[in-house]
C-alpha cells in the first residue's frame, strides 16, 4: 500500500517575494522538515496553469505544491505526526518564511485507499 500524503498548496505573498519564497521552501524548509520523524520525503512542485487538464477543469491558483510522504494509515496516527510537526515549528527546528502567504494557503491528508496502479505491459 502507498504511503499516506500531505499535500500544500501555498504561493508567496508577492510577485517580487517569490524568489525568497522559493529559495526559503527548497532549500531550509524542506530538509528542516526532513528532520522531523515520521517524514519519510519531500517533495515541491510548480503548478504548470499553462494546460487545462479536461475542459471546464482549471488547476489550483496559488501555484505551488509540496508533497510529503509520512508514515502513518490512521487519523490518530496523522494527528500524532501534525503534533511532531507543530513541536519542531514552534522549537525553531523548522520555521515559517515571512515570504509564505499564510493567509492562502492549504494543507490536506491524504490516505491511501487502493493500492499503487502502473500500467499494465
Amino acid at each position: 500500500m502507498p504511503k499516506t500524503m500531505m499535500l500544500v498548496f501555498s504561493k508567496p505573498i508577492s510577485a517580487e517575494s517569490e524568489a525568497a519564497y522559493n529559495d526559503w521552501y527548497s532549500n531550509k524548509h524542506l530538509p528542516d522538515l526532513t528532520r522531523v520523524p515520521g517524514l519519510v520525503s519531500a517533495t515541491r512542485y510548480k503548478l504548470d496553469k499553462s494546460v487545462e487538464p479536461m475542459p471546464g477543469i482549471t488547476g489550483d491558483p496559488r501555484g505551488y505544491l509540496a508533497v510529503y510522504e509520512i508514515e502513518g494509515e490512521t487519523p490518530s496516527d496523522l494527528e500524532r505526526f501534525a503534533q511532531t510537526l507543530r513541536q519542531a515549528l514552534a522549537d525553531g527546528v523548522a520555521d515559517i518564511s515571512p515570504h509564505l502567504d499564510m493567509v492562502d494557503i492549504s494543507a490536506s491528508f491524504a490516505i491511501p485507499i487502493t493500492d499503487r496502479l502502473t500500467p499494465q505491459k
